[in-house]
């Protein structure tokens, strides 16, 4: 029996329509990376890697590669026997590379182990150096009780220390977060070097993007582009010449 065009064609499209408002159609992306030892380097193989919101679970091979499947802002979480547990927020699918740190690791935090934490390990070793460094206290009564051990104590100045480099690192996320390539180029026609310069010569400090609304941070775009204009050529190849030190 063959049935008129119209309706092979009318199933057909009821078929499509179907399937792309179906959840399954709706399909998960692979999200891929690797897990390393947080100051060695060395690939870690057998990390469970779990999406809180699928419950899907994978572990890393033996080169500490890993693969998931996940949407933009769900949560996957990184366990392994002896070492810290940690988590990310998928806010895209670039390649990731995690870095793992043992429970008890005694080792001072370097910039580059900082620049590899996840928002969440960054918070919470940030709170952790900050009451590790600190150095006086209210006691009952009112009064301060200061700490030599920790004012002049090494593990008081290396908790100083970190804290420090994770609060730069925590600052500079914040700017990130919000002084980006497109918000720039939603108003202004800036690319290539000009947009690299832009965006080196005008970040805006950490107090004013905490306090500024969005269109505070419009009109701060547009007001730093009408001085972009008019810098010369000298002047933004000494800026060139400034980032590249």
């Amino acid at each position: 029996m063959k049935y008129p065009s119209i309706m092979v064609k009318t199933v057909f499209v009821f078929f499509i329509a179907f399937y792309v408002g179906h959840p399954l159609a709706m399909a998960q992306q692979l999200l891929k990376g690797k897990i390393l030892e947080l100051g060695s380097n060395e690939n870690m193989s057998q990390v469970s890697i779990k999406n809180l919101n699928t419950d899907v679970q994978v572990e890393s091979d033996r080169n500490g590669d890993f693969s998931i499947a996940a949407k933009k802002d769900e949560i996957l979480v990184f366990a392994f026997p002896g070492y810290r547990t940690d988590s990310l927020v998928v806010t895209d699918f670039a390649f990731k590379r995690m870095y793992l740190t043992g429970v008890d690791d005694p080792r001072l935090l370097s910039e580059v182990n900082v620049n590899a934490m996840t928002n969440s390990r960054l918070e919470e070793e940030r709170a952790k150096a900050q009451a590790e460094g600190q150095v006086a206290n209210t006691v009952s009564g009112g009064g301060i009780a200061l700490s030599p051990s920790r004012l002049f104590g090494k593990e008081g100045r290396n908790a100083r220390r970190s804290y420090k480099l994770m609060e730069e690192e925590a600052n500079n996320r914040d700017i990130d977060a919000r002084f980006t390539r497109t918000l720039v180029q939603s108003f202004t026609p800036l690319e290539g070097d000009d947009l690299d310069l832009f965006m080196v010569k005008y970040r805006p400090k950490i107090n004013f993007v905490k306090k500024a609304s969005d269109d505070d941070l419009r009109l701060y775009v547009i007001d730093s582009y009408g001085k972009f204009n008019k810098l010369t050529a000298a002047q933004k190849e000494k800026i060139k010449l400034e980032t590249q030190q």
